[in-house]
């Protein structure tokens, strides 16, 4: 079965190709998928899915019915994406030479192709050679192409709360450079808002400046918190990063009264948001002692979802289907594939919480995501496609044709 799959994929290479070039040709920023999902559903339709439902979000759920007694294989993709940014013809979705990337052979460049749209047109393309081949699957495979993902997931979480399509593995197709994921660290956000006195900018001495108390935060930030961040034997160093930096009044000749700066903290269980909020508000005191006039507290955002620690980890010694999966994706690919940690967070994480088994496996490098050189490897992009299609044996189970 191996061997037929990787002869469909060698004869529909040019027809991949199209797929996943024309799905890069639609831009489909988070809460503009529509048109996208709508070629998305209309290719399953043309795969033989054998239902292909769309719910209000856009969220496109197709499914190859099992014929019973198999376990059921969710792959999880989504088809929003960040803004292109100074990105040259960021929706050609052409073919070219990877040397203008550092990496040999030829890729499928444009914005999405990375983040993710070559694995869903992997997953979609699986499907296709699954029916083509007349494999009778005796589990479901399942794929959700989800929107909203680069915004906090709401497609995925719709896909889950008001349709319950789930499965007994899910693989979610982000980035990991043809290597098997585990999981990711968790994510939290944090504001410090510095408050100064404002006056016309000819005159700054009658003032406080704001922004000036904020950057002196800023440089300890670096200096000092970053640098003793802890790092997790599972989930890795913890990272923090200063991203955003906003002034009030926001006029050219005034001096700021007001300084609001936010920090992105991936992290792991042993660096919760209290540590990094108390570790906060332990250098703004010590800033204070060199500094009376700074005035600056710690904002903590609401969140809906209450959950101290957002990451996730799937322990293989937990789900031995994770080695089932692993040897499954060596087996296509003719070697085994590495473990690693996303270093980014993925919508696995709503799966995982829930208790079910979560692996990632995609065609693409994390290096090259959000990037104005993304691309994908057309060598790995096939490559993804004779993996899903066989896991789908493997984990479905199967009958010969």
């Amino acid at each position: 079965m191996i061997r037929a799959i990787d002869d469909w994929v060698k004869d529909h290479r040019g027809e991949s190709l199209s797929l996943l070039s024309e799905l890069i040709r639609i831009p489909s920023l988070s809460g503009q998928e529509k048109a996208c999902g709508e070629r998305v559903a209309e290719a399953m339709h043309a795969s033989g899915f054998d239902s292909v439902g769309v719910d209000d979000l856009g969220d496109v759920m197709g499914t190859i019915r099992g014929s019973g007694g198999g376990r059921a294989l969710l792959m999880n993709g989504h088809t929003d994406h960040v803004p292109p940014g100074d990105m040259p013809e960021p929706y050609s979705g052409r073919v070219m030479d990877g040397s203008a990337f550092g990496v040999e052979g030829e890729v499928v460049y444009g914005r999405s192709a990375s983040d993710m749209k070559a694995a869903v047109a992997a997953m979609i393309l699986a499907g296709e050679a699954l029916s083509d081949l007349g494999v009778r699957l005796r589990g479901d495979y399942k794929v959700a192409a989800v929107v909203q993902e680069e915004v906090g997931g709401a497609g995925t979480l719709s896909t889950i709360e008001r349709d319950s399509f789930l499965g007994d593995l899910v693989l979610v197709g982000e980035a990991s450079n043809m290597g098997v994921t585990l999981g990711h660290r968790g994510t939290m956000k944090m504001s410090v808002v510095v408050r100064g006195r404002s006056c016309h900018a000819s005159a700054p001495e009658r003032g406080i400046n704001a922004l000036y108390k904020a950057t002196d935060l800023i440089a300890r930030i670096r200096g000092e918190l970053i640098p003793s961040l802890p790092t997790h034997p599972v989930y890795g160093r913890t990272s923090l990063a200063v991203t955003v930096i906003g002034v009030k009044p926001g006029a050219s000749n005034v001096v700021p009264e007001e300084c609001e700066f936010v920090i992105d903290c991936r992290n792991g269980p042993d660096f919760p948001a209290e540590a990094l909020k108390a570790r906060l508000e332990s250098l703004i005191e010590s800033q204070r002692s060199v500094d009376p006039e700074l005035v600056a507290a710690v904002i903590s955002p609401q969140r809906r979802d209450v959950r101290g620690f957002t990451g996730f980890h799937t322990d293989p010694a937990a789900f031995p289907v994770v080695a089932e999966a692993s040897g499954a994706i060596g087996e296509a690919l003719g070697r085994a594939p590495g473990q690693g940690m996303w270093a980014f967070a993925t919508d696995g994480r709503f799966y995982s919480w829930l208790g079910l088994p979560v692996i990632g496996f995609g065609p693409s490098e994390e290096r090259f995501t959000h990037t104005a050189q993304d691309h994908v490897r057309v060598d790995d992009f096939l490559d993804a496609i004779r993996v899903y299609a066989w896991l789908a044996c493997r984990i479905c189970g199967y009958n010969q044709p």
